[in-house]
């Protein structure tokens, strides 16, 4: 903070002015982000900036800056304010506490040369009035084509609107990373980001390594119930494949809170399993009229997350279990012998992180806090092996051994890792529960 203060010549008090400021430096080099001369690994949450009686406009300032220390509680570094252009106030606080801000416009509903030129003429008072807050280091624009007719592989003049608009903001601020359509079908961008929503735990998987390697460049999209459209992330053949940052943007899954708990727990682990992306941005922080999706509800009350502590998915360092998960509360069926599982470390961090690998089972739905967690991996008659996780390069598996749950009923499976100095540096859990198909009895009308 800068305090000017000056004294008018025979004025009894001086006026004085406080202003803030910060210096900070967001580049893409290659398919990386750095922060400061620092690779930084982004861990975002969308935020769309409702509250329940007032609308887009918070009640008062300190409702408005609670929702930042939400975000920072659950372990992101980073908020997604989903085209709109939020309060200032909301973004000096985001100076002031150090959460990353990626901004954005509202968008139109349906393309025309008119509603694209409504569209750009925001960029310029966006720029003038919003840049020089150093807590944004991403501009976003359009949302998943709207605006475009959702159409820009097959359109010219919406793909040229997109293009327009990322060079009209590229114009007026050169220091940050611009993100001309967010989520699908790039023709022009600093950051390849995709939104991805998938129930099925296995097809997550496989497809998110595929779009990690590059085998696959396209992904399912629900646009409506008897409607699956194929989405891609280029719009043409012409953008380049690789050298930009390619990270996630949207994502998450589940009816119930306890299944988008879950969810949470097995996409965020398969996006941190591939060294490929720069980032990930869950949808979302709360809930909004008909959108159920919220970590928190429309009230900024936490919601019943099966013991899950969303901060230990999005910290520094996590686990990454080599598991494709049945169903939510029961990851797994009850094992009867012991139990092999493969375990990596995920860490963003500087320096290396080196440490041991522990196990115990707990009664089920035990949260870690209240574990009482007597047991390790020694306990098998295994000797725990020590795991070295490199800055930004996912570790080598380690084998964890572990006996049966005893009594052979319904438990939790705690992981950690124990680090040199006994310091707990990351954790997760797997359930082991009967793993039943589900139910599809009944009549059925015709």
């Amino acid at each position: 903070m800068l305090t000017v203060t000056s004294r008018a010549a025979g004025a009894a008090e001086p006026d004085v002015v406080a202003v803030t400021g910060g210096l900070r430096r967001i580049d893409r080099r290659g398919e990386h982000l750095y922060l400061n001369d620092e690779r930084i690994y982004l861990r975002g949450v969308l935020d769309q900036g409702y509250w329940p009686d007032s609308g887009l406009t918070a009640p008062d300032v300190d409702t408005l800056v609670a929702d930042l220390e939400h975000a920072r509680d659950l372990g992101y570094n980073l908020v997604r304010k989903h085209i709109k252009l939020e309060d200032p106030r909301w973004l000096h606080h985001a100076d002031r506490t150090g959460m990353l801000v990626w901004a954005e416009p509202p968008a139109p509903s349906r393309f025309s040369p008119e509603a694209a030129r409504a569209f750009e003429e925001q960029v310029a008072p966006m720029v003038e009035r919003d840049g020089n807050h150093p807590s944004i280091v991403i501009w976003g624009l359009y949302n998943e084509e709207w605006g475009l007719d959702w159409d820009i592989p097959g359109s010219a003049d919406r793909a040229a609107a997109a293009v327009r608009a990322y060079d009209t903001l590229r114009a007026l601020d050169d220091t940050r990373p611009i993100v001309e359509n967010s989520g699908w079908a790039h023709v022009r961008t600093d950051l390849v980001d995709w939104h991805y929503y998938d129930e099925d735990p296995a097809a997550w998987a496989a497809n998110v390594a595929e779009l990690a390697d590059g085998s696959n460049e396209a992904f399912p999209v629900r646009l409506a119930p008897d409607f699956l459209a194929k989405k891609s992330l280029y719009g043409s053949a012409d953008h380049p494949r690789t050298g930009l940052p390619v990270l996630n943007s949207e994502y998450g899954a589940g009816f119930t809170s306890l299944e988008r708990a879950w969810h949470l727990r097995w996409q965020t682990q398969e996006l941190r399993r591939h060294d490929r992306f720069a980032g990930y941005v869950y949808t979302e922080l709360t809930d909004v009229e008909h959108e159920m999706a919220g970590l928190l509800d429309v009230d900024r009350r936490p919601k019943d997350r099966g013991g899950l502590e969303p901060r230990d998915m999005n910290a520094e360092t996590v686990l990454v279990v080599d598991l494709v998960p049945a169903h939510a509360g029961a990851d797994l069926p009850v094992p009867d012998a012991e139990l092999d599982l493969d375990v990596h470390v995920s860490h963003h961090g500087p320096g290396v992180v080196r440490g041991q690998v522990r196990a115990a089972w707990v009664p089920a739905g035990t949260p870690f806090a209240e574990a009482r967690l007597e047991g390790d991996v020694g306990s098998s008659g295994v000797v725990p092996q020590t795991i070295e996780a490199k800055p930004f390069v996912l570790s080598p598996a380690v084998r964890v051994t572990v006996p049966p749950p005893a009594p052979a009923a319904s438990a939790r499976l705690h992981l950690w890792l124990v680090d040199d100095d006994g310091a707990v540096r990351a954790r997760t859990f797997v359930d082991a529960a009967p793993v039943e198909e589900p139910n599809r009895r009944g009549e059925r009308w015709a």
